[in-house]
């Protein structure tokens, strides 16, 4: 065997296998955005506020029990389920007559969004509200971050 012509130096090869990480995780980031089979997408809004940023999510006929909103390296994830209800003549067991859709356009199942923050938020603070089939997001700004300090240049 032999051996290669120009073989990587060790900090080359950390470098390498540090970006290929990086852009594994862009990759895995990216693929949570696509819709998995069976899975609906809701609605969502996202704004900046001089204090906060605010995430505004449309879930109607979702309940808080079925929601789950975590925060974990600076990716805010809202993953949940919308349980599909029963046509008029399935609510009674006696009923043995099929149903036949006429029409079916609202979406059923599991959801999971995922929102990049990029800026420091003040955890200690973050709330969610469920309101009217909205759910609304709270992420305040950390004091310390995100804003612009000038340095002062001493010159000798």
């Amino acid at each position: 065997m032999t051996k290669p012509l120009n073989s990587l130096s060790v900090e080359l090869s950390d470098q390498l296998r540090d970006r290929l990480r990086r852009l594994l995780v862009r990759v895995d980031e990216l693929r949570s955005l696509t819709p998995q089979p069976g899975a609906w997408i809701p609605p969502i809004d996202v704004f900046e506020a001089e204090d906060a940023i605010l995430v505004r999510v449309e879930l109607p006929s979702v309940a808080a029990s079925h929601l789950r909103v975590t925060l974990r390296d600076s990716l805010l994830k809202i993953e949940g389920r919308k349980e599909a209800e029963a046509p008029a003549n399935e609510a009674t067991p006696d009923s043995e007559r099929p149903t036949r859709f006429l029409c079916l356009e609202r979406e059923y199942g599991a959801f999971s969004l995922t929102v990049a923050i990029k800026w420091q938020v003040d955890i200690d603070r973050i709330n969610a509200r469920l309101t009217a089939g909205v759910l609304n997001v709270r992420l305040p700004k950390a004091a310390a971050g995100g804003r612009e300090i000038v340095i002062p240049i001493t010159e000798e």
